[in-house]
């Protein structure tokens, strides 16, 4: 019988992947914005006084001691918060920029705003940073979660659970006291590097970390180098960087040697994405809020996070903004209408793309009816065709507003169950801890309650005034009601750009009485005059992405260049079309054409595609996402037709922070009001950056030079020597790591949509 029982629980650890051997620790260095390429080319070079690598640490712990991925790319696009976010959970986007606006509400994520996130966190208000506090409601957890409080050690970071309170006093203690007076003064007199005091403070903590066996968890972020390469496209000053990162990787490193678990450790080194930076080119800039606000960009009142380069002014200065309005002086029909009527959102962070809402066309149609109706001498008959008109208009909308009111009914009513009972749940909540339940994160845990209660309490409000004036739009009838006698601000929502916007509704968008444009043709036929580079083009925009359907995408590059990228049970296929138009009802209607050169992304002339036998006709048949990486990421565009199709796919909200599938509807409603109408691609060199044109260099796009990272570990279980040239992005991370720290059980392994690293991790 003891046989017998043995052999079972040998079955079942074999079965169910238990592993016998105790969790490795993991030690991540998280270097922002830091190029693979630019890493490997650098530490290739010798120092001729030395004769060592120029990066000599990186060379002997990573190259020497470790592993090298030649081929990491970011899988979506090359931006800070989705990237970090891919990498953070091992999971497909659910955050598509670094700020995101909510369509019904303009309710701004700001994600990239510490400043705030500070502040309220001293008052109590805010545990996690707006990221986290997103993915958590989305149901999506952190690596770090996978580890006790008590087992990790977490630096200051875009996805940050809670503030180091004690570090930042620490770093300021430790930058007074280890400075004379003359230094201090005369630092006073330059202003105080916070910053890097604050990293000091956090390294010295980490350090200290490691010789407590129990912590198995710890990270660093670095964004100096993304901060100079933007600024400078200097070789010499970029390297200066890249050897103070050396250096740092190399203080990690020998105290890592002389901790107690030195060889149970395994030591890593990533970046979310690289830098398109050139020293023979500066990057050129091009204002699309400018391109908006004037007559032939429509006359739209623009809302950014932040103020453009011609108000930096102190105004500019102002860390607490995450909402500014651009107004035009050439509105058609808004004149001094912008705070309570702005038409067009944009997040221009990243700088290489522009992710762009306008107001919902048919919101447009109906508010300029109501405008004209308004004016007291009109003739008779043409205000009889003016309401039939309105009433034209608004029931031509009404199945699709009909139905979305009833669901967003039903939704708000079960949201406010859950505000009144969790709102008496958080007024319960104990308010003082124990040294030991605050050691243990209780204290955190009913902050972060009360903080989710008051976002909840802000959607409610937010949405059911959308509701309310949407519904009073609605209750317009031609027997009972003259649209005449109705007030715009009482049936047009404020503030608001209502649904997204169709194919039709760009291709025909109303921007005043009488006036349509079509905005792939407008936009991507803006051309400069003044460029005096010649490595830079003359046309800002290289190609414009949407979708096209729940199965595809369609790219515009010109009406001679444009593609269809169709998905089907994880497979990609690219098409060739010309002369897409969709009619009102929804319906496409396009030629397909031939592979040739000089279409969207490029791939058929690009010498560096690599396909067994005929590229055009590979481009245009189904391949899985393995086999699309493994031929285009050399490519000028690498891995952009997985990485659209990330960037651009619906999010689905498979596990929500709720246990009412009316709540979680309500998750994913908001996960969708938060998706742009277009993803404007900047052309190569160019970038949107109206806050400042950084000269140095960008990233945002689907280039190679900025979607590739950088990956490298060595330590406990990983190969030394070894380089792998097979390519893989960066969903491959997550499975990756915890696998080589023992900490993913085969059961585990379906969490995860990414595949481990195979010459890492062998395995199914």
């Amino acid at each position: 019988m003891k046989t017998l029982r043995a052999i079972l629980l040998l079955w079942l650890t074999a079965a169910l992947g238990w592993t016998a051997q105790n969790p490795k620790r993991l030690v991540v260095l998280k270097v922002d914005g830091l190029p693979g390429w630019l890493v490997d080319r650098v530490m290739r070079e010798h120092d001729p006084a030395s004769g060592k690598s120029r990066l000599p640490w990186l060379d002997y712990i990573f190259r020497q001691q470790g592993t090298i991925m030649a081929n990491f790319y970011v899988r979506g696009i090359s931006l800070s918060v989705p990237s970090w976010s891919l990498l953070d959970t091992g999971q497909h986007l659910v955050i598509r920029g670094n700020a995101e606006y909510d369509r019904y509400t303009l309710r701004v994520y700001d994600y990239m705003n510490f400043f705030p996130y500070y502040v309220n966190y001293a008052r109590s208000k805010r545990v996690d940073m707006p990221g986290v506090e997103v993915l958590d409601e989305a149901g999506v957890p952190l690596l770090i979660d996978r580890y006790p409080l008590t087992e990790r050690y977490q630096g200051l970071q875009l996805y940050q659970r809670g503030v180091l309170w004690k570090t930042l006093q620490g770093s300021l203690v430790h930058r007074i006291t280890s400075r004379t007076p003359v230094q201090l003064f005369n630092e006073w007199q330059s202003g105080f590097e916070v910053s890097r005091g604050v990293n000091e403070q956090i390294e010295r903590e980490l350090i200290e970390k490691l010789r407590d066996p129990k912590v198995l968890y710890l990270d660093f972020f670095c964004g100096d180098y993304d901060h100079i390469a933007h600024l400078s496209n200097d070789p010499a000053t970029q390297y200066g960087v890249l050897k103070q990162i050396d250096a740092l990787a190399g203080r990690f490193w020998t105290a890592i040697q002389a901790s107690p678990l030195a060889k149970d450790t395994i030591f890593v080194m990533v970046s979310d994405h690289g830098m398109n930076t050139d020293p023979a080119i500066y990057s050129q800039g091009y204002s699309l809020i400018d391109f908006f606000n004037s007559a032939e960009g429509g006359g739209h009142h623009v809302v950014t996070n932040r103020h453009p380069m011609t108000e930096f002014k102190l105004k500019g200065l102002d860390p607490f903004v995450s909402e500014v309005t651009s107004p035009s002086a050439h509105s058609y029909y808004l004149q001094d209408q912008s705070d309570a009527y702005p038409t067009a959102v944009m997040d221009l962070d990243g700088n290489e793309r522009a992710s762009i809402h306008l107001r919902n066309n048919t919101l447009n149609e109906l508010q300029i009816v109501l405008q004209r109706l308004s004016h007291k001498e009109l003739p008779k008959d043409y205000r009889a065709t003016l309401v039939q008109q309105f009433y034209e208009i608004l029931e031509r909308q009404r199945p699709v507003w009909d139905r979305e009111l009833r669901e967003l009914a039903e939704e708000l009513t079960g949201l406010k169950t859950k505000i009144a009972s969790e709102g008496e749940r958080v007024k319960n909540l104990q308010q003082d801890w124990t040294q030991a339940e605050r050691d243990a994160g209780v204290d955190r845990d009913a902050r972060r309650a009360a903080a989710r209660l008051h976002s909840w309490e802000e959607d409610y409000a937010g949405y059911m005034e959308y509701e309310r004036i949407l519904s009073r739009l609605l209750s317009v009838e031609p027997a009972r009601h003259d649209p005449s006698k109705l007030k715009v601000e009482d049936v047009i929502p404020r503030r608001s750009m209502g649904d997204r916007n169709t194919i039709y509704d760009l291709q025909n968008y109303v921007v005043g009485p009488d006036r349509r444009v079509d905005y792939f043709r407008l936009l991507t036929g803006i051309r400069v005059r003044n460029n005096v580079q010649a490595g830079v083009g003359n046309r800002p925009i290289d190609f414009i992405a949407v979708r096209a359907g729940e199965h595809a995408l369609w790219l515009y590059e010109s009406e001679a260049s444009q593609a269809m990228i169709y998905d089907r049970n994880g497979e990609l296929r690219y098409q060739p079309v010309r002369g897409l138009r969709q009619d009102a009802t929804g319906q496409l209607h396009f030629s397909e054409e031939p592979v040739h050169a000089g279409l969207p992304l490029h791939y058929f002339e690009d010498p560096e595609l690599s396909v067994p036998g005929e590229r055009a006709e590979w481009l245009t048949e189904w391949h899985s996402e393995r086999e699309w990486l493994e031929a285009t990421h050399r490519t000028l565009y690498s891995n952009a037709i997985i990485g659209l199709e990330e960037e651009l796919s619906r999010t689905a909200v498979k596990g929500c922070v709720f246990d009412d599938p009316l709540l979680c509807r309500f998750e994913q409603r908001k996960r969708d009001n938060v998706l742009a109408d277009m993803l404007v691609l900047a052309s190569n060199h160019w970038n949107f950056n109206v806050r400042g044109f950084n000269p140095g260099g960008n990233h945002g796009s689907f280039f190679r030079i900025s979607t590739h990272s950088t990956l490298m570990m060595t330590g406990a279980g990983v190969p030394q020597g070894l380089e792998i040239e097979r390519p893989y992005d960066s969903l491959s991370f997550v499975p990756t790591v915890l696998s080589l720290a023992g900490m993913l059980e085969d059961r585990d392994r379906a969490r995860y949509p990414g595949r481990a690293i195979e010459e890492l991790v062998p395995g199914p």
